[in-house]
């Protein structure tokens, strides 16, 4: 990254060196360094932290920054340290990154990514998982700022509370970028896929093979950017076919991906038995439904759990489709899905952040990144289809 506030901070100290700035005299303010160097009030801060670490200039609430009493040879020794860590890379900024959780589904090779590119940035990174449980997001969120990071990569919890401490980064601008979702009616910045066409993609699969009655189950979308976006692109792309829905074949209150374990393959869940009476309700209430689309993989795993506890077959009698999947280099996926471009994803997300701790007046950026789809054994033509086209 470049360090803006070392810069600030090595001509403050050569002003103190050449007898520009004296003993005694007060350092220009954050105000007037912001409008000196074209940044951030974060970085200027950062810069007049570090002096006053090393006692180099002393602060005064309301008053401001005047030099300390400090020997020539202490300010030859802080030049040659700073310039010594710019020159090896030495990781001085903190960044912070809260997630849910991960698995090998999703979430691993974001997690990889934005760790790859803060090393690229000289940023060093600490995580904190809230594990979907309420109040730890606001919890982390605290201890992280507590720690000093400068910036914050943020993935939330699904749901449409937003904690207070998330509430006051936006007010004071911190700096701050969503990962896979954003939070809809607060301006800031996010990096995810496109929810929407993505699930339009799905849907149209499906129509394509002669699923003319498809269901769509998934945790409740409320407050979840991902989730709502992927139940209104099922909605659009169905409309476009002239398929009509039945309101009885959309399930949207299942258990997320946090609640379960990820598996590499379908196996047996700990479904409870409430859960078993919403799918089974759905399956039993819909018998011209062939295929499925799940919003999560997890949610696919239950409902291939439940269709073969009941003898159905899995793609034979019934296809599903899902949003990310574990990938074996050597297996074909057993569920055809929708990949997310993780990578580029982490990538995007700590290159805007970078963008906004160097900033002066950051504004919310949102970044659409890629995604595929890919075949699985869990789809096959509709044995019974009708031309759709």
């Amino acid at each position: 990254m470049n360090q803006l506030y070392m810069k600030i901070y090595l001509d403050i100290l050569e002003d103190i060196r050449s007898g520009t700035l004296n003993i005694g005299d007060k350092i220009p303010s954050e105000n007037e360094l912001v409008k000196k160097y074209n940044v951030s009030r974060i970085t200027t801060r950062r810069a007049l932290d570090m002096l006053a670490q090393r006692n180099i200039i002393e602060r005064y609430r309301g008053r401001g920054s005047y030099v300390a009493n400090i020997t020539p040879d202490k300010i030859m020794a802080s030049v040659n340290d700073t310039e010594m860590q710019i020159n090896f890379g030495v990781e001085t900024d903190v960044v912070g990154l809260i997630i849910p959780g991960f698995g090998d589904d999703y979430g691993s090779k974001t997690l990889e990514s934005i760790e790859k590119r803060c090393s690229d940035h000289h940023l060093c990174l600490m995580l904190k998982q809230t594990y979907g449980k309420d109040g730890e997001e606001e919890k982390a969120i605290n201890m992280l700022v507590n720690h000093g990071i400068r910036g914050l990569i943020f993935c939330p919890t699904p749901g449409k509370h937003y904690n207070n401490a998330l509430l006051k980064l936006v007010v004071e601008n911190f700096p701050l970028v969503l990962v896979d979702r954003y939070l809809t009616g607060i301006p800031s910045s996010s990096v995810c896929i496109n929810n929407k066409k993505a699930a339009i993609t799905l849907t149209n699969y499906l129509l394509e093979l002669g699923h003319e009655h498809i269901a769509f189950v998934s945790p409740s979308p409320e407050g979840t950017s991902s989730l709502e976006d992927r139940l209104m692109g099922f909605h659009i792309a169905m409309s476009e076919k002239g398929v009509r829905i039945k309101p009885e074949s959309i399930v949207k209150n299942l258990k997320g991906s946090l609640q379960y374990a990820s598996h590499l393959k379908p196996r047996r869940l700990n479904i409870d038995e409430y859960e078993r009476k919403k799918l089974r309700k759905l399956i039993d209430q819909n018998p011209e439904v062939t295929a499925f689309i799940a919003t999560e993989y997890l949610v696919a795993v239950l409902l291939y759990e439940e269709l073969t506890s009941l003898g159905k077959r899995v793609p034979q009698d019934y296809s599903i489709v899902c949003f990310d999947s574990p990938m074996n280099a050597v297996e074909e996926p057993f569920f055809t899905h929708i990949l997310q471009n993780e990578e580029q994803m982490g990538h995007e997300a700590v290159d805007l952040l970078v963008s906004h701790l160097q900033e002066v007046d950051p504004h919310p950026a949102h970044l659409e990144v890629g995604y595929s789809l890919v075949k699985g054994k869990s789809t096959q033509r509709n044995k019974h289809a009708s031309a759709l086209n």
